[in-house]
């Protein structure tokens, strides 16, 4: 049985599993910790000179990430406060929204460079699960069986059709 647990900020809707809701922040976290490590070894690479500039912009995407997800991490960099505010409170289609272009940018630019490293592979996969897990909270939790076969229009076995009926 899913359970909604938690009260989420204003302007952000509630039906996602209580995992989701209350871990977002710490997987977004340990995700962004991933993608630094993985934009530091793109950029350090010695044998890929292409993927320098993939790899600082990984970089930048993690420390946008962790600005906005864990501004402790983060303190001593002086946007980081402001960039954690504008964003607190926020719907999570907002904060999708940013990591999806956190997300693209780096992997489209990585891509025209030609840098197909394992380390940049790996922290586009860990920028897109961020961006995935924020998704799947805009998107919210999947409704019930009974819910679903009455809006696809199938009637209960057993029951009379009733569109008033759930």
């Amino acid at each position: 049985m899913m359970m909604n647990v938690g009260t989420p900020t204003e302007g952000q809707q509630t039906g996602s599993t209580w995992w989701v809701e209350s871990w977002s922040s710490q997987i977004a976290t340990a995700l962004a910790l991933v993608l630094v490590l993985c934009g530091l070894l793109t950029t350090i690479s010695p044998l890929a000179v292409h993927c320098i500039f993939p790899g600082i912009l990984q970089l930048v995407a993690a420390v946008a990430i962790l600005s906005i997800e864990a501004p402790s991490f983060v303190a001593f960099l002086s946007f980081a406060r402001g960039v954690g505010r504008f964003v607190e409170g926020k719907p999570y289609w907002f904060k999708a929204g940013i990591y999806a272009a956190l997300t693209l940018v780096p992997f489209i630019v990585g891509v025209s460079f030609g840098c197909y490293g394992p380390a940049f592979i790996l922290g586009f996969l860990a920028s897109l699960g961020i961006t995935a897990l924020f998704g799947a909270l805009v998107l919210g939790r999947k409704a019930s069986r009974d819910e679903m076969r009455f809006q696809a229009g199938g009637v209960p076995a057993g029951q009379p059709y009733s569109p008033t009926s759930p």
